[in-house]
């Protein structure tokens, strides 16, 4: 019998918040519009390589720990992406105001606790397979979270996911999101404390440094996924404006600004996402010049811990605000 090819197109996406880790949520609470989504279960391959007297080297090979990784491009979405930010940073969702809009905070979470000790939320996965089942991956954690806004492109972001072993159940009923992206037009940044108009493009790369934790359990599914030590860095481009150009001027000075961007949906300017990194350091700052175009200056930057960014008292890099109309936390 010929294999039938299955349209790609058909694949979707749905997330969902764990209440306890690794406990696989039933059905998802968010549907992510995505473009190249991939899941790759991740398992350890153990060779027997033993001497045997022969001119060979691999005899056997038998597995070890496995776990799962999810990675998807999907764009600024009102409805999905402040979810993506706590994920990733792990403080509460802190809401203020009295009615819409609501202003919805989190920051990096720095708490010792018995439930948390610094760890992020978990969230359970689910990836049609074009066949009515969809891969159910539970105890995932964010590795890696790209936000990136271009001026004449819709702004994108890259998920990378670490998780437990997935299982393949039926699939949920799909139900897909119907909110817009935000346009890139939209965007306001402010540096050190300075609406400024020059930048085309920008970007925020937060990471984790996540692992997998091997245990003896009678099982090749890991003890937990780690999530590690959050750093924040990032790009701008500019146009150049000569040797007194402020991104210059700061790499070499060692100013280290606040750095603001705003961006909202088109026609709803009341319920923007900020995100504000309240202490930046300059990593790099590089003018180039065009044969049949206008000079611009690419910078590097990272953002550094702070008071200011912080929603616990303590230290973070950075701090996401979404205003909405939503009285319930994320």
């Amino acid at each position: 019998m010929p294999t039938t090819p299955r349209p790609g197109s058909q694949q979707w996406l749905g997330l969902a918040k764990e209440t306890t880790y690794g406990t696989p949520v039933a059905t998802p609470t968010m549907w992510i519009p995505v473009d190249s989504p991939k899941w790759e279960p991740k398992v350890t391959p153990l060779v027997d390589n033993a001497l045997r007297g022969y001119m060979g080297t691999d005899y056997g090979q038998t597995q070890g720990m496995r776990y799962d990784e999810l990675s998807y491009k999907t764009m600024i979405y009102a409805d999905s992406i402040f979810p993506h930010l706590i994920a990733i940073l792990g403080g509460a969702d802190t809401i203020t105001g009295a009615g819409d809009p609501y202003t919805h905070a989190t920051s990096l979470n720095n708490a010792a606790s018995t439930t948390l000790n610094g760890q992020p939320p978990s969230y359970t996965g689910f990836l049609y397979q074009l066949d009515g089942k969809v891969v159910q991956i539970p105890g995932m954690i964010i590795s890696g979270l790209k936000i990136s806004i271009k001026a004449n492109t819709l702004p994108t972001v890259d998920a990378t996911w670490m998780g437990l072993p997935g299982a393949f159940i039926t699939a949920p009923t799909n139900t897909p999101s119907t909110v817009p992206p935000m346009p890139p037009f939209t965007t306001a940044i402010t540096v050190g404390g300075v609406a400024a108009t020059k930048y085309s493009d920008c970007s925020f790369d937060i990471k984790r440094a996540a692992e997998a934790v091997p245990v003896l359990n009678g099982t090749q599914t890991p003890l937990a996924i780690f999530a590690g030590p959050l750093s924040v860095s990032g790009s701008l481009l500019a146009i150049y404006e000569g040797s007194t150009d402020v991104d210059l001027v700061r790499l070499l000075a060692n100013t280290q600004p606040t750095l603001s961007v705003a961006i909202y949906q088109q026609g709803d300017a009341t319920h923007p996402l900020t995100l504000q990194c309240s202490k930046i350091a300059y990593d790099s700052s590089a003018p180039a010049g065009s044969n049949g175009s206008y000079a611009t200056i690419a910078s590097n930057f990272k953002s550094l811990m702070n008071t200011t960014d912080a929603l616990d008292g303590k230290l973070s890099p950075i701090k996401a605000t979404i205003l909405n109309a939503q009285s319930t936390a994320y």
